[in-house]
């Protein structure tokens, strides 16, 4: 049972691994001698889909399968993931998604994950992030449309646009969008017409299409310098003994840790649901920033002051971001099982065993 390589993982994202194949379960050995093609790699959640792929074929899988990644940059696939790109089991395609082609088209699984969901990286450029979300899925469409077993496409919560305050939780069936009035409604809004895109190629090339909608995730391989808010207070937690909040502090997040989205991604891809949709995210407790930033604090293991810039619209809920995954439970029986202080505890001891490893590697 290899692939080519043992990775050596981290102590925490091994459990992490271990912890997702005990969910997946023996439905994994469906990937044995299969060929996978698999695009974000090198983003956040891509990263965890191949570790998790590298250790199923050390350890599980008797015929390794076959992983070719497409990515932009092959220098971050150095910096992020240098055990993997020295394996024989996975091939790193150095292209623009929008220009990737491929001589064979024989893949039998498909993972579209491309495009960045960092609110830093859209904002700087909409053009240019709406136009990889929407051709660039009309690509990988097109090169995966002979032969697939199952093909799911990453999406985003943000489709919904504002959660209304009359939702705790939002259902795949809420028909809410994006505000149009306002640009920086691009990512959602590019989502949602790739979920189309999804939706057409499904109907007219039969292609099996599962949509998996993210929400809030937490967890390893987290860039430090992302916009979401429990990095944003983390950073400032592990620098200093203030953890400051630029709005009202009452806007809500539910989150996930990667290894429960993870585990819950893999299970939509070995068990394709054509032309549905899957929210994938906690339904555990939603938090606000203000509560966010004190369990961020106990979990540092320090004394933090936490200031509130911002001051509370009177009369307004703060905004919720919370999804309902009741549907991947009545179809799979899966729901996450990490809490929020779990998964900041192992967030926190992550980033501090990666800064020790870097402190003492030799120049």
């Amino acid at each position: 049972m290899t692939g080519g390589g043992t990775t050596q993982l981290s102590r925490i994202v091994r459990e992490d691994v271990q912890s997702i194949l005990n969910h997946v379960g023996t439905r994994c050995q469906v990937l044995g001698g299969k060929r996978l093609l698999v695009t974000g790699g090198t983003g956040f959640i891509g990263s965890y889909l191949l570790e998790t792929l590298a250790y199923l074929n050390d350890r599980v899988l008797a015929e390794p399968c076959a992983v070719s990644v497409v990515t932009r940059n092959m220098g971050r696939v150095a910096e992020r993931l240098p055990e993997l790109g020295r394996r024989r089991d996975f091939t790193f395609i150095e292209s623009d998604i929008r220009q990737f082609r491929s001589a064979s088209r024989t893949w039998d699984y498909v993972i579209h994950a491309a495009a960045s969901a960092d609110a830093r990286v859209f904002l700087q450029d909409p053009l240019e992030i709406m136009d990889i979300i929407a051709e660039g899925t009309k690509v990988i469409l097109n090169e995966a449309s002979a032969g697939v077993e199952s093909f799911l496409f990453i999406s985003s919560g943000a489709v919904y646009g504002q959660q209304p305050c009359e939702y705790a939780r939002l259902p795949e069936d809420y028909l809410g969008a994006p505000d149009l009035r306002h640009w920086r409604s691009c990512y959602g809004e590019a989502k949602r017409y790739a979920e189309m895109l999804c939706q057409v190629f499904g109907e007219k090339q039969k292609l099996p299409v599962t949509i998996a909608r993210v929400f809030a995730v937490l967890g390893p391989y987290q860039e430090m310098h992302s916009t979401s808010a429990v990095i944003d207070f983390i950073r400032q937690g592990l620098r200093g003994n203030t953890i400051t909040i630029e709005d009202s502090g009452e806007t809500e997040r539910a989150y996930c840790y990667i290894a429960d989205a993870v585990a819950g991604l893999f299970t939509l891809l070995l068990r394709p649901y054509p032309g549905e949709v899957f929210n994938i995210g906690s339904d555990m407790e939603s938090v606000s920033f203000t509560e966010l930033a004190h369990r961020v604090s106990r979990c540092l293991g320090k004394d933090i002051n936490v200031v509130v810039e911002g001051s509370p619209a009177s009369g307004v809920l703060g905004s919720r971001y919370a999804p309902d995954v009741t549907r991947l439970y009545a179809k799979e029986g899966f729901r996450p099982t990490t809490g929020l202080d779990e998964a900041l505890t192992r967030t926190i001891s992550w980033i501090r065993e990666r800064d020790e490893a870097k402190s003492h590697a030799i120049p």
